[in-house]
């Protein structure tokens, strides 16, 4: 539990986001801001000018929402058409499972860079559907199902999902999960595929301030 300790501290407005599903800055006004991610080495998914990258924790219901429904349009609009890349990025916010899903994610990224997001799929959607998700025993099962190694999808690493949340929380504007991000700029709504459009086309600039809708 130290481990996760931190989490206490400067988390409440994530763990609350991720509950509700409510957007940042929801009193007044929302500054699209553009970041400079560090995903030059990750995996991608489709092969597009433009990139839409998808920050989640794999125990925020709200974040398999997303893959639920938003997912398969952006594959439809964005990935088919040659219009973007995909990109999907586990943190450790929310308990000891995300944490060691995190893990799975970042070995199964290493070792099986084809399959990868068939992997991250399976584990986003079995949230909330599977008794013993992230524990031992449900990671096996999955090494199973992919053919896959499950002791090297199980072996440590050094708290990859925590120094990504630290850095994604501190320095990269998440203060909720699921953010997306279309080529740097943080989305108002995650959940909007019109407005990551509008991000590519340039109808959404960084620097553009907008009225946050009320709730």
């Amino acid at each position: 539990m130290k481990r996760l300790a931190w989490l206490m501290v400067g988390m409440v407005l994530v763990l609350a986001a991720c509950a509700t599903g409510e957007a940042d800055e929801t009193g007044e006004r929302f500054t699209y801001t553009s970041y400079e991610l560090p995903l030059d080495e990750k995996v991608a998914l489709g092969d597009g000018p433009h990139e839409i990258v998808f920050v989640f924790d794999y125990s925020c219901p709200w974040c398999k929402k997303w893959m639920e429904s938003v997912l398969p349009e952006v594959e439809s609009r964005f990935l088919e058409t040659g219009e973007a890349t995909f990109k999907g990025q586990p943190l450790v916010l929310l308990n000891e499972k995300s944490q060691l899903l995190a893990t799975v994610d970042a070995n199964a990224e290493r070792l099986m860079p084809g399959r990868y997001y068939d992997v991250q799929r399976q584990i986003g959607l079995d949230a909330e559907t599977v008794e013993d998700y992230g524990t031992e025993a449900y990671v096996r099962r999955l090494a199973d199902l992919f053919e896959a190694d499950a002791e090297a999808l199980l072996a440590p690493q050094v708290d990859v999902g925590i120094q990504n949340a630290r850095l994604y929380t501190r320095d990269l504007g998440v203060d909720y999960v699921p953010t997306v991000y279309v080529n740097g700029i943080k989305l108002l709504d995650a959940f909007s595929v019109d407005e990551m459009e509008r991000v590519m086309n340039g109808d959404i600039k960084a620097g553009d301030v907008v009225d946050v809708p009320a709730e």
